[in-house]
């Protein structure tokens, strides 16, 4: 079984009361690590001086990017059907999830006020909207073309049984500006471009379960990288939509670690679960979460040169969800929890860096609340935090040292 993205499900079927039940349930990928209810504010615990918040009130903030003017967009995976009569819910490990149209593209302007400027999206969430699956990433290319992924954390089938927006689920979209009346107005639209669930489902790269989780995107030469978190690949999407696989990334084995109460010597299979990934002179640089039993510092960054196996870039981290490149050529890699995923660590994450093919992650920033996404510009890191809170996640912007 695989252990990707945010979330673990069972086989789904549609019973005459018109909800979903389950059948079979698989464990959580990430526990209740990137699912349990947030409760934090969206800063570090001990915010230094460099350290700002830049906006508030976002819905499961995830990736975020700038584009070619400098403005910056956020991607939310909503609050799920946000209280709407008679929804749609899938009964989940951690607990019920709803389907909604609450997922979003947001605008952060430089004095932090936030514009959705594309809803509609959907969403999966708890019925007090958190723990979303929904918008996952934005990029944009020098032309100002704009791809979204929508994540969906299932197996293929399911999401032929989900309402609209469902359809729209495990996909890549481009996204683009109408303007319209008069010159500071615009009108975003999507177009689908790729489906990423149906590409897990007609190839199973890895050769295990069918389970597909749309995560991040990057553009590169000749179209743009995807990462398949639940199909534990890379993949390549073509401007036309066709999709190719770039690399496939195996299982490991760990040992079981004592909470766990198994055997001295136990071994356990650890998937990789890539999350992040960026584009830089002829490579794309991946970023592994990993699944259970998320061993402290197993996390790594790989280098995809294609039609090259992949190659380890670095390690040492601990489940990574996101990647930047600074503007000195150092990595930045964020963690989603700095040392356990399991106990009152979870989502406790920190900012590392790498500056250079080998070397050691060094300590950039502790204490970040439940990240989801980074963003590097100029000399400055841009990072949501409470990406997993319903109404109160946050981004904050962070000067990069020297």
């Amino acid at each position: 079984m695989r252990r990707y993205g945010f979330y673990w499900y069972g086989h789904l079927t549609l019973p005459a009361g018109g909800n979903f039940v389950f059948v079979s349930i698989k464990r959580l990928a990430i526990a209740s690590a990137v699912l349990l209810s947030a409760v934090a504010q969206g800063v570090p615990a001990s915010a230094a001086p460099d350290v700002t918040v830049l906006a508030t009130g976002l819905s499961n903030p995830r990736g975020l990017a700038f584009d070619r003017d400098g403005t910056l967009y956020v991607t939310e995976a909503g609050r799920g059907a946000d209280g709407a009569a008679n929804p749609v819910c899938l009964p989940r490990p951690q607990g019920i999830g709803c389907l909604g149209a609450t997922g979003a593209l947001s605008r952060v302007g430089r004095d932090g006020t936030v514009t959705r400027v594309l809803t509609g999206l959907p969403s999966l969430a708890g019925p007090d909207g958190t723990e979303a699956i929904g918008p996952d990433d934005i990029a944009f290319n020098r032309n100002d073309r704009a791809l979204l992924t929508v994540g969906l954390s299932e197996a293929p089938a399911v999401r032929d049984g989900l309402p609209e927006p469902g359809s729209q689920m495990g996909r890549l979209l481009s996204v683009r500006r109408d303007w319209s009346g008069d010159w500071f107005s615009q009108h975003l639209t999507t177009q689908r471009i790729a489906d990423i669930t149906a590409h897990e489902a007609a190839n199973n790269p890895d050769g295990g379960e069918l389970d597909s989780n749309a995560q991040s995107v990057a553009f590169g030469p000749g179209g743009a990288a995807v990462v398949d978190a639940g199909a534990n690949t890379l993949l390549f999407v073509t401007p036309a939509g066709q999709v190719s696989t770039l690399a496939v990334f195996p299982d490991r084995q760990m040992p079981a670690p004592p909470s766990f109460n198994l055997p001295p010597g136990t071994m356990l299979p650890m998937q990789s679960v890539p999350m992040g990934v960026v584009y830089r002179d002829g490579a794309y640089y991946v970023a592994e979460l990993t699944g259970r039993p998320f061993t402290q510092g197993s996390a790594r960054i790989f280098k995809v040169v294609p039609g090259h196996e992949p190659t380890v870039y670095t390690e040492g981290l601990t489940t990574v969800v996101d990647i930047a490149f600074g503007p000195d050529g150092s990595l930045y890699a964020l963690e989603f929890t700095h040392t356990s995923m399991f106990g009152p660590s979870r989502g406790v994450g920190a900012l590392m860096r790498i500056k250079g093919e080998g070397k050691a992650p060094e300590m950039v920033l502790d204490k970040v609340d439940h990240p989801g996404g980074i963003a590097i510009r100029n000399r400055s890191a841009f990072i949501t935090t409470c990406s997993v809170c319903a109404t109160t996640g946050s981004v904050m912007k962070l000067r990069l040292p020297a």
